[in-house]
């Protein structure tokens, strides 16, 4: 299989859907973040074949600011269509701004991959077992940063994360295996998650 523009929107949503269904209905446990990250690999590998080139921790980022500078994963099958993918896993932990500023700044920095690197196709993938980053919040830190179901960041965005503009993204939050539940103390409806983790449907950038 070649990875290009008409290969790789049904790609990246075959393999997510794919790590979604073996976590969610079979043994498979998710200890942290790379985990997830190698079960992605994996069914790219599955899907994609022996042509495929795969990076994980690429440096791509040494000329921008911030603290890490790796690409989560870089992969290919040609050198002229090379698609990078951040992905985010919090668990077991209230929802916490510094979390949240990580997700808009993964996203920005994958726009400017897309911008000024080249790289011909960035997507942002997260899954969480913390309920609160599917629900807007009472934020006084970082309120334009939401992570809440069918929260849209517009283009015309003047959101800026470390130095890193999200300027010109486009992108829903949309998660699956979620529910509504209303709670009786308060009586307010809220997402909550309907399985072992909420996936975050693939961000494309």
């Amino acid at each position: 299989m070649d990875i290009d523009n008409s290969t790789i929107d049904d790609l990246i949503t075959k393999c997510w859907a794919s790590v979604k269904n073996k976590v969610e209905h079979g043994t498979q446990p998710v200890s942290s973040e790379k985990t997830l990250v190698f079960l992605f690999a994996m069914e790219l590998v599955n899907s994609v074949g022996k042509n495929l080139i795969i990076d994980f921790e690429n440096q791509c980022y040494s000329n921008i600011s911030g603290e890490s500078k790796y690409l989560d994963l870089l992969f290919y099958t040609n050198h002229d269509f090379k698609v990078a993918i951040e992905f985010k896993f919090p668990v077991g932990t209230p929802d916490q701004k510094d979390t949240r500023k990580k997700i808009y700044r993964d996203i920005g920095r994958l726009k400017y991959l897309k911008d000024e690197e080249d790289m011909k196709a960035c997507y942002f993938v997260m899954a969480t077992n913390i309920d609160s980053y599917l629900n807007n919040g009472n934020y006084q830190d970082y309120i334009d940063i939401e992570t809440a179901h069918n929260h849209t960041i517009t283009e015309q965005n003047d959101i800026e994360v470390d130095g890193i503009p999200l300027y010109g993204v486009k992108a829903t939050f949309s998660w699956d295996n979620i529910k509504t539940k209303k709670f009786k103390t308060s009586g307010r409806e809220k997402y909550v998650r309907d399985g072992k983790y909420a996936w975050l449907q693939p961000i494309k950038i």
